[in-house]
């Protein structure tokens, strides 16, 4: 009896294994079976299918994440700028996975494809401008000698009928003489940012007494701020020895800074203040040229360091000029050192700083 419970045991345990294998395989369940050898049977049977679908199963996912690997990747390369890495696709995988491999194939297709074209019109662009640049830079002495002549020729022609009884003709030939210097300036500008783009623009560094070029500044300048009814004030706290700097080229950005603040103010103040400073032990210097004009809108106070752009285009029709003065003086800056930085508000006036190393001449 006891032997014949143990068989029946033995025969459930086996059903009970056969139908989880079963279930795993999602397959019917098997009729209980009293023989022990036929339960065995069944359940090595479907054991063996359950551990091929296991190892499907496995392959399957192992190929999956290889793919994702690949996948990851691609976007890590393409993050990179890099569109020469491809995505493999298999057959018998996943349809999504290769359908998002596919499409990142494409992507960087297109991607490479563009940024060369891209690059290509960036190399002619560049090129081109170079040759505009040497062109115009070379081109200096031609453009200013007959220039030159012209104002030599009106101003003698000024001074020989200074004495004529025809003012219409006195006022045509001074008429001549600044609309010839204001060409001249305009070309000497246009010139200037042509040989900075060029890397034609050679810096001359020598002892410079800076307490003497900012008094000839600000006297060169007077008559023209009184022009506009404007006071122009030097402060200044400087030691006076002489500081190693281009001359030519601070005196420059100065000018362009001064006639700036005096071009857009009437009948108010324009101050430059001058003070030294250390920058972790080098000797700067700071000339802050101030004005009660009309000021600058925030979101255009960047933009009006852009060649040839000025804060609005109702400013460059009543002020005129050519937009470049700001733009050669920041580069002016950079190139000795230095920065240029800008605060405004609309209707209050515009602080422009030059900051400059200034190391004391060797004595």
């Amino acid at each position: 009896m006891a032997a014949r419970d143990a068989q029946l045991d033995l025969v459930a345990r086996l059903n009970r294994l056969t139908a989880t294998a079963a279930a795993a395989l999602d397959e019917g369940a098997a009729p209980d079976v009293a023989d022990p050898g036929a339960a065995l049977d069944e359940l090595e049977a479907r054991v063996g299918r359950l551990v091929a679908s296991l190892a499907a199963v496995r392959a399957a996912s192992r190929r999956t994440q290889s793919q994702f690997s690949e996948l990851v990747e691609m976007v890590t390369a393409l993050a990179a700028l890099d569109y020469d890495v491809r995505v493999v696709v298999h057959e018998g995988q996943d349809d999504a996975v290769n359908a998002l491999g596919i499409g990142l194939n494409m992507m960087a297709e297109e991607l490479k494809h563009t940024t060369e074209q891209l690059i290509g019109a960036r190399d002619e662009a560049m090129a081109a401008n170079r040759a505009k640049s040497a062109f115009l830079a070379n081109m200096s002495h031609e453009l200013r000698t007959p220039l030159n002549a012209i104002i030599g020729y009106s101003e003698l022609l000024c001074e020989e009928f200074a004495d004529a009884r025809d003012p219409a003709m006195q006022r045509d030939l001074q008429r001549i003489t600044r609309a010839a210097r204001h060409l001249l300036n305009l070309i000497q500008d246009t010139l200037d940012i042509s040989k900075i783009e060029a890397d034609k623009l050679l810096l001359t560094i020598a002892p410079v007494t800076l307490p003497e070029l900012l008094d000839d500044l600000v006297q060169g300048l007077a008559p023209e701020a009184e022009k506009r009814d404007n006071t122009l004030t030097l402060r200044a706290t400087l030691d006076p020895r002489p500081r190693l700097t281009d001359a030519t080229r601070l005196r420059q950005v100065l000018l362009n800074l001064l006639n700036n603040a005096n071009k857009f103010t009437q009948a108010g103040a324009i101050t430059l203040a001058v003070r030294d400073d250390d920058e972790d032990g080098v000797p700067w210097v700071h000339f802050a040229v101030s004005d009660t004009g009309i000021g600058i809108p925030a979101d255009r106070q960047e933009r009006i360091f852009e060649a040839f752009t000025q804060a609005e285009e109702a400013t460059a029709r009543t002020y005129g000029g050519t937009g470049l003065g700001l733009t050669i003086s920041r580069r002016l800056c950079e190139m000795l050192g230095g920065r240029l930085t800008l605060t405004s508000e609309v209707g209050v006036g515009s602080t422009f700083v030059a900051s400059l190393p200034m190391r004391f001449a060797p004595t």
